[in-house]
């Protein structure tokens, strides 16, 4: 899940995940009698389920403690997946999304091969593809998979105003005017770390040109043709039919000056209609509810493609690796047994998460968890983050581009030449 960086917010970010590890990456030596399990669940109620399987698990290993190092999605994403092994003590388990970056642990042999530790036939119990195979060896297990973007409704405010989920993209543009011309804010979004619309942006050029050849456009000394960006307009255009702003709730341009957190807040407090965030929203709608904090039904369709376009859905497959240098591997693969077994896995599902295990569709009646499921299968194609499958400085300079769109500083026409030179500056440095 997963960047623009300036330096000074690039040491900051690097201080605040030294103070997360704090002296754990710096003293001592791996022990068998800890585990160290690095991971980005930060809601209440996906804590408890993690808390839970590890007093599970310690209580049926004495001698065996698992010490969580939770960490901001942002920043973790960001640096923090690379700072955890710069110290004398990595964790044991981490949390990764599957792509460019467990291809890059097991290049850097950060990873352990877990085929040795597995029990027989567990990595048989996952859906085909959401392992990670690689030269005969199994090197990441699936908690789930995620959609990358998918757009939240307030389900009564429609039902009060007689409006439907779109079919098209040009409905959805229909509909954000008609809110609009309500005084009632389309979408609350912020994009302040570029990667929420950047994701949803590659899904957009996605189903403009096709999974195939969007991955051809990522790939070095590749020029890019005008039409390989065509699908970005879609940005221009929610920004244009005023889809991202309204006077007294959000200036022209906010989009830029808010965070994830922020637009997430001003959707569940009632503020828009819609809100644009992956599968993992589930969990903060629970935790809303469960607070009493709130006040509507939420609904859930996927980004519409435009008229003639392809049925394109974003999607990448999160879960864990164990650390080459863990003391104590097998102890790590078990407590992964346990953690991904139907039991944690029904729990998660609960929350709204997809899980990647076979037997998934008998773990929860949650309708939005089961209307999550239908969309991932009723997509025939599926195309990655760019943060997630490509280098991360391509990633940058395409999230760039969509954040540029949204804002008004580059037009669609010069958005392939300013790909173009960005590509060719990448490839100066060997990126």
């Amino acid at each position: 899940m997963r960047l623009r960086w300036p330096a000074l917010i690039g040491i900051l970010t690097a201080g605040l995940f030294l103070v997360a590890f704090g002296d754990r990456l710096r003293l001592s030596s791996p022990s068998p009698h800890t585990l160290r399990f690095a991971h980005t669940f930060t809601t209440e109620s996906e804590r408890a389920i993690l808390d839970t399987a590890v007093g599970e698990f310690e209580a049926s290993h004495p001698g065996i403690h698992i010490q969580q190092t939770i960490l901001n999605s942002e920043v973790y994403q960001t640096v923090g997946w690379r700072l955890q092994f710069r110290g004398r003590q990595p964790p044991d388990i981490f949390f990764l999304w599957d792509g460019y970056k467990t291809d890059y642990a097991i290049a850097q042999k950060w990873a352990l091969n877990l085929k040795p530790y597995l029990s027989a036939g567990f990595a048989d119990q996952f859906v085909a593809g959401t392992t990670h195979e690689q030269n005969g060896g199994t090197w990441f297990l699936p908690q789930s998979v995620d959609i990358c973007s998918l757009v939240w409704y307030n389900r009564d405010l429609f039902q009060e105003h007689d409006l439907k989920p779109p079919k098209t993209f040009e409905e959805w543009i229909d509909l954000c005017a008609k809110l609009h011309a309500l005084n009632i804010l389309p979408l609350a979004q912020g994009n302040r770390d570029l990667w929420p619309m950047g994701n949803f942006g590659a899904e957009l050029a996605g189903q403009a040109i096709g999974p195939d050849r969007l991955n051809h456009l990522f790939a070095r000394g590749v020029a890019p043709a005008a039409a390989d960006l065509a699908g970005l307009q879609g940005l221009a255009t929610l920004r244009d039919e005023g889809a991202l702003d309204l006077p007294g709730v959000l200036d022209p341009g906010g989009i830029g000056t808010l965070g994830d957190i922020d637009a997430k807040v001003m959707f569940l407090s009632g503020k828009s209609a819609m809100h644009i965030l992956g599968s993992w929203f589930a969990a903060d709608i629970e935790d809303a509810r469960a607070k009493g904090e709130l006040k509507f039904e939420v609904g859930v369709f996927p980004v519409p493609s435009a008229v003639g376009e392809q049925d394109v859905m974003g999607a990448v497959t999160t879960g864990y690796m164990v650390s080459r240098q863990s003391a104590n591997p097998r102890a790590a693969v078990e407590f992964l047994e346990l953690l991904l077994s139907p039991k944690y896995q029904a729990e998660f599902a609960k929350l709204g998460g997809i899980s990647a295990r076979k037997d998934a569709d008998n773990f929860t009646t949650n309708p939005i968890t089961r209307e999550m499921h239908e969309f991932l299968l009723a997509a025939p194609l599926k195309v990655p983050p760019p943060d997630t499958a490509y280098r991360p400085e391509q990633a940058q300079l395409f999230y760039e581009i969509c954040a540029d769109l949204l804002t008004g500083k580059l037009k669609i026409k010069d958005a392939a030449t300013r790909w173009d030179n960005g590509k060719l500056a990448l490839a100066a440095k060997g990126l």
